[in-house]
């Protein structure tokens, strides 16, 4: 089935709208850094700093075979 030309074109809302997602999730994926401040009853604080992701095991010197 053939698309019409007019069926191709977009609208400048919905134009704006892509973009303006697209960048939100840009956006979203540039790396942060964050800190947790914890209190506890006697109001005393604990900083635990970030630390960087890690998902699944080191991949071997030698590489994947």
């Amino acid at each position: 089935m053939l698309l019409s030309i007019g069926m191709l074109m977009l609208s400048a809302t919905q134009v704006y709208t892509i973009l303006t997602v697209q960048l939100f999730a840009f956006l979203n994926l540039l790396p942060v850094e964050a800190d947790i401040l914890a209190y506890n009853f006697e109001n005393a604080s604990q900083t635990f700093d970030d630390l960087p992701a890690r998902f699944g095991y080191r991949l071997p010197a030698e590489g994947l075979k």
